[in-house]
Order: structure tokens, then C-alpha cells, then sequence
């Protein structure tokens, strides 16, 4: 079991076990099949106003993640079960990515993306690495992962007010070194979100929410370029909610994708190849935004969850809104994730 819950301390994260039967087999949406085997998930007792970003370093068996609106990324060790928060007091933080080989990290706040140095203090904590969509001062970094040369793949997403967000107004780019000059390969863009590739890092998974597909492009790691776009998965044809959108996206051991479902408070597992949704794994909450595969053997699913604009009698009803969840015994694990590379950046 994830061993936080162990943690007693104040303000330090505790977890609670449940047995339940989450996952929901299914050959059609319409028609769900149970399974037939109980399944434990885990909840932290702190709720967060909107966690997302969750990653896992393995370096270090940590945990990281962001509570957006609140401008904190949260830090959790798996062995020392210490809980750090670094506030950013300067915008919504939607995106973190270890860097190989250094302490410091890759963040990003609002539409600019930074180096961040965790012991400091202030403005001296964060350094400029790029600026996105610098004619659109609403948008927002929304989200973003590292490929396998250690480049940055980040999307933006347009101006929001409360759940609506203003169409075709974000971009998926690319940042490398030692230049690091920002590249659009998809525009235009309503939510970034997603971005996984498979097992081989010939495709790139990648959604934008406001179409409600799952699409993958033929991937070129070498020179970092994007073709041949298809849909893997579409919402609108498998029989969800108008509301319900993709969201944040992983990849298992046997390349099978992760999707969080925002406002169906699940998780979907989707045969890439076959394009069909082999799995539901549901959760007490309607937000699921993110998640990762975390633990030293990578075989804990941790997912993310917000309690955004969503009103007291929503949070009433739901309180473990924002939680974060661990779920086990899935029958699978992730794989490493990657990270940013970026020569002499002690140095920057």
C-alpha cells in the first residue's frame, strides 16, 4: 500500500483505506459489464482546490503535484513521508516536470514557464525560461510533459470564466534547448490537455477537451515533429454526457491509456489500437482531472480531483472533492516518466 497513510502529523497528508468494486469492464458504454474482484482506494483527508499535475519522480520516490487557483505545488516523499508546499505568488501554476539530473524544477504560471528553486524565497525562487501566447495575456499553460529527448511539449488554453472557456484561442507547442523558442504544432486550440506517448515514442496522444477526442499523432522523436492526426477515442460517439470531457492522460506498462473524465469523476482505460474503452474505474467525486502511476514499483494510480466552481451544496454532496485518490491492485503499472533536459541548468 501507498505508505502515507501513516502520517498523523498536522498539516501533513493522511490517507484512508476502502474497499470497493470501481472498475466497470465494458465492451460498450451502454452496455457495462461489472467485475468481478474488489478493488482499495486511498483518499488524502486534504482537499485542494483544484489539484492537478500530479508526477512522479523516481529519482527520489517523490510525489509532486499543484493545487492551481491556490498557487501551491505540493511535494510528497513516498519513504519520509515528508509533505513540503511551495506557494507562487504570482499566478494559477497548472504544470510541474522534474529536470533530468538537477533539484530544480520545471513550472509553469499562467502562460510563462520558469525554472523554479524550491529553497529560495520570493521572486528569487523563479527564473524565466518562456513566454506563450504573449498576445493573449487571459490564457493559460494548461498542460504539459516532457517527450523522450527531454523536450517540453506544452499547450495552452484560452480565457475562462467559471467552467467556459473562450474557443480556439490556445496552442500546442514544443521547447527545447539551448534555444528554448517556443513551436506551435497544433493552433488552433480551445484546452490543452493530455499528452502521453506510447511505449516506442512513435505516437503522441494528446486531446483537447473542448472537442471531447482522444487523438494521436505519428511522433518523430528525433526532430520533434507531428503528422498523420487521428482520433483515437471520441466522447460524442461513445455515449457520455455532453459535459463530460477528457482530461489529464497516462499510459500503462501495456500501452494502454489513462484518462481522467472531468464531470463523470472517472477514470477510463483505452485500448489505443482496438480505440475502445476497456475499463471505468469511478470515484466519489465528479472533477477528475489527472493522474499518474507513483510508488517505487509504479503500481499505484494516483488520480487528481478539483472542487472549482463548484457550490456548497455540490461540496455538500461530494466532499471529498479535491481529495487525491490512490488506486490499487489495477492488474497493470506505469512506466517512468520524462524529464526535462536542459544542459548546465544550475548555471541559467
Amino acid at each position: 500500500m501507498f505508505p502515507f497513510s501513516r502520517l498523523s502529523v498536522y498539516h501533513i497528508i493522511m490517507c484512508f483505506f476502502i474497499p470497493f468494486m470501481p472498475t466497470i469492464f465494458v465492451q460498450n458504454v451502454k452496455e457495462e459489464k461489472k467485475s468481478t474482484h474488489y478493488k482499495i482506494f486511498e483518499y488524502t483527508n486534504l482537499t485542494f482546490d483544484h489539484a492537478e499535475s500530479p508526477v512522479w519522480d523516481s529519482d527520489t520516490n517523490t510525489l509532486l503535484w499543484v493545487d492551481v487557483l491556490n498557487q501551491d505545488i505540493h511535494s510528497l516523499n513516498y519513504y519520509t513521508k515528508k509533505h513540503r508546499i511551495k506557494h507562487i505568488a504570482y499566478g494559477e501554476v497548472n504544470i510541474i516536470v522534474p529536470i533530468k539530473d538537477s533539484d530544480r524544477l520545471l513550472v509553469a504560471v499562467k502562460s510563462e514557464l520558469f525554472l523554479l528553486d524550491w529553497n529560495k524565497t520570493g521572486n528569487a525562487a523563479l527564473r524565466l525560461l518562456a513566454r506563450f501566447d504573449e498576445c493573449l495575456p487571459g490564457n493559460i499553460l494548461n498542460e504539459g510533459k516532457a517527450d523522450v529527448m527531454g523536450r517540453f511539449w506544452g499547450g495552452t488554453k484560452g480565457r475562462q470564466q467559471k467552467d467556459k472557456v473562450e474557443v480556439n484561442e490556445g496552442s500546442l507547442y514544443s521547447l527545447e534547448a539551448p534555444y528554448f523558442v517556443a513551436k506551435v504544432h497544433v493552433r488552433p486550440v480551445t484546452i490543452s490537455n493530455g499528452l502521453v506517448w506510447s511505449l516506442n515514442n512513435t505516437v503522441m496522444y494528446y486531446t483537447d477537451s473542448h472537442t471531447r477526442k482522444i487523438d494521436a499523432f505519428d511522433f518523430d522523436a528525433v526532430k520533434g515533429q507531428l503528422s498523420n492526426r487521428r482520433t483515437i477515442i471520441n466522447l460524442c460517439k461513445e455515449g457520455w454526457r455532453k459535459e463530460v470531457i477528457p482530461d489529464g492522460m497516462t499510459i500503462d506498462k501495456d500501452g494502454f491509456l489513462w484518462i481522467a473524465l472531468m464531470f463523470d469523476g472517472c477514470v477510463i482505460r483505452v485500448d489505443p489500437d482496438r480505440r475502445r474503452v476497456v475499463e471505468v474505474h469511478r470515484l466519489p467525486v465528479s472533477r477528475t482531472t489527472s493522474m499518474t502511476w507513483a510508488g517505487p514499483d509504479l503500481d499505484v494510480l494516483v488520480v487528481t480531483t478539483s472542487r472549482r466552481n463548484m457550490d456548497e451544496a455540490s461540496i455538500r454532496e461530494q466532499p471529498l472533492s479535491g481529495a487525491l485518490f490512490m488506486l490499487h491492485n489495477l492488474g497493470t503499472r506505469g512506466v517512468p516518466d520524462h524529464k526535462f533536459v536542459f544542459p548546465n541548468v544550475t548555471n541559467y
